[in-house]
């Protein structure tokens, strides 16, 4: 009798061990689980705050011209893009820059910039600037820089001077989808 005793003992101890052991490992599967949820919203909202910058060479047109883009975004925001053009000199820029060198030529190409009607539109635009710069006696270089952040797309849309950029067309696709475009009419992300 004292071995039935002895015996239904173990058992129950054995069984006591073994049911707290798979409590355990079930618990430890629900902190796994819970970690993991709690882990895949941090790493959406990280994605989601992340700033993206997306450089995009296109190649050269017939004329010699050549353009980079810089697109800056966050998930589904454009922040900024910045347009770099490298292009061949009018031949009246060539002549006025073997006539007074490049210094000079430069000074009048500011001068007729600030003269031109279109450009007084949105030169003090906050969230646009712009420049021209005379690389050589070859090439001239355009800078047009849109800070989305502090720009009226509305009244900068309105503008002769941007109106070929589809400003509000630009902003209704995402960024993402719009660094795509790019690639896929001929654009190169460096």
């Amino acid at each position: 009798m004292k071995k039935i005793v002895l015996l239904l003992g173990l058992v129950l101890l054995t069984l006591t061990a073994c049911g707290q052991k798979k409590s355990h490992t079930a618990s430890s599967a629900s902190t796994s689980e819970d970690k993991l949820d709690t882990t895949l919203p941090i790493i959406s909202n990280a994605e989601k705050n992340t700033v993206v910058k997306k450089t995009l060479l296109f190649p050269k047109t017939e004329n010699g011209s050549q353009q980079k883009q810089i697109v800056t975004y966050k998930d589904e925001q454009f922040l900024s893009l910045s347009i770099e053009q490298v292009s061949p000199n009018a031949d009246d820029l060539k002549q006025a820059i073997k006539e007074y060198g490049v210094e000079e030529a430069q000074a009048v190409l500011n001068r007729s910039l600030e003269a031109d009607e279109h450009y007084r539109q949105v030169k003090d635009l906050p969230g646009f600037s712009m420049s021209l710069q005379i690389l050589n006696e070859n090439e001239l270089k355009r800078v047009t820089n849109l800070d989305f952040q502090t720009l009226d797309v509305d009244k900068a849309a309105e503008t002769e001077y941007l109106k070929a950029l589809k400003l509000k067309e630009l902003l209704k696709m995402s960024p993402a989808q719009y660094v795509e475009n790019q690639l896929l009419n001929g654009a190169k992300e460096e």
